[in-house]
């Protein structure tokens, strides 16, 4: 839904308020639980987060899981991944593999 600006066959779920939410940066540096650095929009981390440098630039956001499961999407590219691994990483935000199938669906969008 957030990937198609709040809406989803043409029908709207979220208000372009809503969406700009999830998007508008409430903090910004290392998390107290993760101990690194990340953006936070409202219910997601942003894209900009050096900790994971590989999620796509601009209105993207993300989360990840232990072992290297993430969801990552966005309404500029209109893209969301997700990602469930079959073997764990020893990382709890991303992962190596997560980072190649990031580049690998990117590099295939028509800019």
């Amino acid at each position: 839904m957030l990937a198609c600006d709040g809406t989803v066959d043409g029908r709207r779920f979220l208000s372009r308020d809503t969406v700009d939410l999830v998007f508008r940066e409430q903090s910004d540096g290392v998390d107290l639980v993760l101990g690194v650095p990340l953006r936070f929009g409202i219910g997601f981390a942003l894209s900009g987060s050096a900790a994971v440098p590989y999620i796509p630039p601009g209105r993207t956001c993300f989360w990840t899981g232990w072992g290297g499961s993430a969801v990552i999407t966005g309404p500029e590219t209109g893209v969301t991944i997700g990602y469930a691994m079959n073997r764990m990483s020893s990382s709890f935000i991303g992962s190596d593999r997560l980072r190649r199938y990031v580049e690998a669906v990117m590099s295939c969008l028509v800019p």
